[in-house]
């Protein structure tokens, strides 16, 4: 599996959040709220107000204990150490709340559909992870408050999918192709190979750098008197994604790719087996075996498709902002209290670590899975 860079602000919240329930970018504003009280609304000190409402630090750690059960991450746990992150949560949160409010009949209905199915995975997570089932009686946080949260999330993102549908219908090829101008090169379709020594890899063995330098090096030289790829690749290569495959990546967009791993990609000769190149993954060893320079009169619908993507990120980024202005937003969360260790992760779905053992790959991007209906992450399934 492609391996991620962590990402911060707003887009490692909007990452967080589609992995938990739609494909939800962003969020949005108005001025009434759905009817039936949110789980521990009314009760401790607030930690929000908004116009029309406010948020108290009861109700928003049952939203908090709900993300952590529902993420699929693994990396819940360290974002929720980041005060700001925090901070940018319940922010959404509000913006959630108000958007559920505007749901039409029809949206409701199909909500609390996907939330009683959330309901059911739910309980049947429950009778076989102890840790899950432990982690919501700490925050006290029952299966029907987890099925209302749900229910509001699924409400919301109907609403927020009416938006982003209607701000991708304004985007022009203008715009496009302005996109495009900013890097062609990142739109060039390559096929390569290439063998990972990874200075961390998933096997949890350590290398120094100038160990990883020096096996990429003994690679590099096998390669170039005959080796085979397929043989080396399996032996040597940490990059899980592609070690069984010979090291290929085949007809990638160049922009898929860290920088210097693009760099690389873009620029090394074909057919050359290339210096070890690194990247914070480590060493790679790559040979460039086809290269289609991009230009936008030949551009794929696909990369026309990721150019768009990129451009409604923004969009919405952007609507985000406004529409969290409008709402007068105020946060008055507490300073948090020192902790021993604030890398483990959460959520109970066995990551103890938000860093995993994800192999590391030159994939420079990547959201995390949209699911239709959210499923306990430690549900076993």
């Amino acid at each position: 599996m492609l391996h991620p860079k962590l990402r911060s602000g707003r887009r490692l919240v909007q990452l967080a959040l589609a992995a938990v329930l739609l494909v939800v970018l962003a969020a949005g504003c108005g001025k009434k709220e759905a009817s039936s009280p949110f789980p521990g609304a009314g009760e401790g000190q607030v930690v929000a107000t908004y116009k029309d409402g406010q948020v108290t630090e009861n109700e928003f750690n049952k939203y908090v204990t709900f993300m952590e059960i529902t993420d699929t991450t693994g990396q819940m746990g360290l974002y929720l150490s980041i005060p700001q992150y925090k901070e940018l949560l319940l922010r959404q949160y509000v913006v959630y709340k108000v958007y559920a409010g505007q749901a039409s009949v029809e949206y409701k209905k199909d909500a609390d559909t996907q939330a009683e199915t959330f309901a059911k995975n739910l309980k049947d997570a429950l009778k076989q992870n102890q840790q899950l089932k432990d982690k919501m009686a700490e925050s006290k946080l029952t299966v029907d408050e987890a099925r209302k949260i749900a229910s509001m999330l699924s409400a919301s993102g109907h609403v927020l999918q009416d938006q982003q549908d209607k701000l991708k219908k304004e985007i022009t090829d203008a715009e496009i192709k302005a996109e495009f101008d900013k890097a062609p090169s990142d739109y060039n379709v390559i096929t390569l190979r290439h063998i990972l020594i990874a200075t961390n890899p998933s096997t949890g063995e350590q290398r120094t750098d100038e160990e990883a330098l020096k096996r990429a090096k003994e690679v590099k030289q096998k390669l170039e008197n005959g080796g085979d790829w397929t043989e080396l690749a399996k032996e040597y290569s940490d990059d899980t994604g592609s070690k069984d495959n010979g090291g290929l990546y085949e007809n990638k967009l160049a922009g898929s790719w860290v920088p210097e791993f693009k760099d690389a990609a873009n620029k090394q000769p074909i057919g050359v087996i290339g210096d070890p190149v690194k990247t914070d993954y480590g060493y790679h060893v790559i040979k460039v075996e086809k290269r289609e320079v991009a230009t936008y009169a030949t551009l794929s619908q696909e990369a026309k498709d990721q150019i768009t993507n990129t451009i409604l990120d923004a969009k919405f980024s952007d609507f985000m902002s406004k529409e969290e202005d409008s709402l007068g937003i105020k946060v008055t969360l507490p300073e948090p209290s020192p902790s021993p260790s604030a890398s483990g992760s959460a959520s109970p779905s066995g990551s103890a670590s938000p860093s995993g053992s994800a192999s590391p790959s030159p994939t420079a991007s990547g959201s995390a899975p949209a699911s239709p209906s959210a499923s306990p992450s430690a549900s076993g399934h």
